[in-house]
């Protein structure tokens, strides 16, 4: 999760920035501007700014590691950041690096051997034009507007949202945006669930975003306000509580079974939103385990002659407050682990599986055990050789079974033909028909008679034309 801020000292003598720096840092004191200017500006490449001088280096690794020492999330891996970009300036170990994308790439990497966090960076930047810093904080409408226009083309986030068979409704979600129109629109995708059986949310591929959604959607899955996690602020020496919204538009969905998809690609605000469902025992998780982001983080910035040294810095810590565990460095490790990529139909199986052993009513059951059976026998697929397909090869009245092109097809009189593709003991799927399958009677190595069966119940057969 990202904070907007960033700290922007003004251009300094070199003699003056550190001192400055310093105590600007120490004393937390920080003056706040949009992160436009980081997020619009691409980071130095080796070659592009100015070299800098010894003294300038130094400044450098002090305004840095004052940031990390008063800033950073854990004290004591601080302290141990500190302490080691602090020898290797000591021991010579950056004289070298005259160039500052050169040296921004080292000091992060030495930062992250020493402890790793996935939110944390340290990048080099060009400096900045006053002209653009003055245009940032007057922004052109029309950039506004263009920028309001792509976020509402992309459905802030919110990708795709349907009914699955057996009433298990699904969505995916590829960020947690923030704003009035994000919300309406993850309003819209979730009383378009309203009515379903049980909730897949799809977060495979969101990378996080805002604390507010986060928020917003769990409160349609809680029937009160409910506390989902703590936020230490290591700066502010405060602990922040994180509480579903108390109130939603349309229906909360209390009852259905809720799933969460995961992957490595998932993390930070969506591993919270997945961490906190899990905990709360209101969701299942599925999938593989996610990234392990588990730090809020903001953005500094600091000025020098020619360049400015950027840093993203972690600053809240996420817990769980019942037993103050995290998903730091480790992610949120699944319910059901398997792949990311059957990590759907796993999840619809499952649902389906609890749906049925709770179903009363005969005919609603065998509707959800054979979508279930459906989604099984993909997951497994089954190869069928040449002498294999030749058993079913014949006329059954109106219907003929043949093979074309190494594949075994069904067609019936005066209508289109459709693949077969097998899904159990003489059990076939009848191309994309999801209503409709057939299987066959034996006589040995040799079908006598073809059965259709549908999704109702119903079923009609006939026997092979030749006996």
């Amino acid at each position: 999760m990202c904070s907007n801020r960033l700290i922007f000292q003004a251009p300094l003598t070199r003699r003056s920035r550190r001192v400055v720096m310093i105590a600007a840092m120490a004393a937390v004191t920080l003056v706040l501007f949009s992160l436009l200017s980081i997020a619009h500006a691409q980071p130095a490449q080796p070659g592009q700014l100015p070299a800098m001088d010894a003294a300038t280096r130094t400044a450098v690794v002090d305004s840095i590691t004052a940031a990390i020492d008063s800033i950073y999330v854990l004290e004591e891996p601080a302290k141990r950041i500190v302490a080691g970009l602090k020898k290797n300036l000591a021991d010579g170990k950056y004289d070298k690096l005259t160039d500052p994308a050169e040296l921004a790439q080292r000091l992060h990497e030495d930062a992250q051997a020493i402890n790793h966090d996935g939110h944390f960076r340290i990048f080099a930047l060009p400096p900045l034009d006053p002209a653009v810093a003055e245009a940032e904080r007057d922004e052109d409408p029309a950039d506004v507007e263009r920028r309001r226009r792509w976020y509402k083309t992309l459905n802030y986030g919110f990708k795709k949202v349907e009914i699955l068979p057996g009433g298990i409704g699904y969505l995916r979600f590829d960020q947690f945006s923030h704003g009035d129109d994000a919300f309406e629109a993850a309003a819209a995708s979730m009383n378009f669930l309203a009515n379903t059986n049980a909730v897949i949310l799809d977060l495979r591929n969101n990378g996080g975003g805002s604390a507010a959604m986060i928020r917003f959607i769990c409160g349609y899955f809680f029937e009160d306000d409910t506390h989902l996690i703590n936020w230490d602020i290591r700066a502010e020496n405060k602990t922040v509580q994180s509480y579903s919204a108390d109130y939603v538009p349309g229906k909360r969905l209390l009852e259905q079974p809720v799933y969460v998809l995961t992957s490595g690609n998932t993390f930070s605000a969506a591993e919270e939103f997945t961490f906190d469902l899990k905990n709360l025992e209101r969701a299942i998780v599925v999938g593989d385990t996610t990234g392990g982001g588990g730090h809020t983080v903001a953005g500094y910035t600091f000025d020098f002659d020619g360049f400015r040294m950027g840093i993203r810095l972690p600053y809240g810590r996420a817990y769980n407050p019942e037993n103050n565990e995290g998903w730091e460095g480790v992610g949120v490790v699944p319910d059901i682990p398997v792949s990311s990529d059957i990590a759907l139909e796993t999840a619809q199986i499952d649902a389906l599986g609890k749906l049925i052993e709770k179903e009363e009513d005969e005919e609603f059951k065998s509707r959800l055990q054979w979508a279930r059976l459906d989604l099984e026998s993909r997951l497994n697929p089954i190869e069928m050789s040449r002498n294999e397909m030749e058993m079913y090869v014949g006329s059954y009245g109106p219907r003929r079974v043949y093979v074309e092109d190494g594949s075994l097809y069904y067609q019936r009189e005066g209508r289109s033909p459709y693949k077969l593709e097998p899904m159990g003991d003489h059990l076939f799927r009848v191309g994309d028909l999801d209503y409709f399958r057939l299987t066959f009677d034996m006589d040995k190595s040799r079908a006598v008679k073809v059965i259709g069966l549908y999704s109702s119940g119903r079923r009609d057969e006939n026997k092979r034309d030749d006996g």
